[in-house]
């Protein structure tokens, strides 16, 4: 019987979560590196252990840290696939990696390899995240530029909106947008106008972008944000007109 925990599987082919584009998929693990979150990875019905991604270089590889059992590390090595699990802020990451080398990072020993050629992304939603109708007096401002001496000042440029939780917004690119946007990256003073119930400015961080497919044959990107110190105010705003949409969907329109 094997052994080997659920958690240690990885999903079937035909799970929509997969992605395979070498931008996002080094994005993914820049974020789980600079965010210092522990992954595991296991390497055999049972067996693991935990680890660090310590750096991602130029060549498209990765350094592990190693560990603490020099037993383990050398099975790790040996082993014929490594199926690694991590999670950064809510999202469900897991691929299979290797093989591993052995290497040295700042004195201690390490592992390196190769970005792997696709990773399982898998977002759980913490928060209830409700569609923004047609008709609302709804804005989303994002700057126009992020440079430091900018911030503060800079014009704003008005995106679509698409739906609204306390964690978090997404809205649709603006084409043409002199603005690069890209993972990880962080819109400061944005502006969420919500009809007629008040304004909150806030720090949005991207989070997830996804190309979004019309009828037309358009091809847009979905852009997903999560809110950085967002203010008791401007959560307890955002919490109402959640409610109130909430209260609006369930309430039956009056026959003409």
């Amino acid at each position: 019987m094997d052994s080997t925990p659920d958690i240690a599987r990885l999903p079937g082919e035909g799970s929509p979560f997969w992605i395979q584009s070498p931008l996002d998929i080094r994005q993914q693990f820049k974020l789980l590196c600079k965010r210092g979150e522990r992954i595991r990875l296991w390497y055999g019905p049972g067996e693991s252990i935990v680890s660090l991604v310590l750096d991602i270089t130029q060549s498209g590889e990765m350094v592990l840290d190693g560990g603490p059992d020099a037993r383990s590390n050398q099975r790790l090595l040996t082993a014929h696939a490594v199926v690694m699990h991590g999670n950064v802020d809510g999202v469900d990451l897991k691929c299979t990696l290797g093989p591993m080398r052995e290497t040295v990072h700042d004195g201690l020993t390490a592992f390196t390899c190769a970005l792997p050629k696709r990773l399982h992304r898998l977002q759980r939603r913490e928060y209830h995240r409700v569609s923004i109708p047609v008709g609302l007096a709804v804005k989303c401002e994002i700057p126009q530029s992020i440079k430091p001496a900018d911030t503060l000042h800079a014009p704003r440029q008005a995106v679509h909106l698409i739906d609204i939780s306390l964690g978090g917004v997404a809205f649709e690119e603006t084409p043409g947008s002199s603005l690069t946007l890209s993972m990880g990256m962080v819109l400061p003073n944005c502006r969420l106008q919500l009809d007629d119930m008040g304004v909150v400015n806030v720090d949005m961080e991207i989070r997830y972008l996804s190309d979004i497919h019309t009828r037309s044959g358009q091809v847009r990107r979905k852009v997903g944000c999560m809110f950085k110190r967002l203010s008791a105010g401007g959560e307890n705003l955002i919490q109402r007109f959640i409610n109130r949409l909430d209260l609006d969907r369930k309430t039956p329109t009056p026959d003409a």
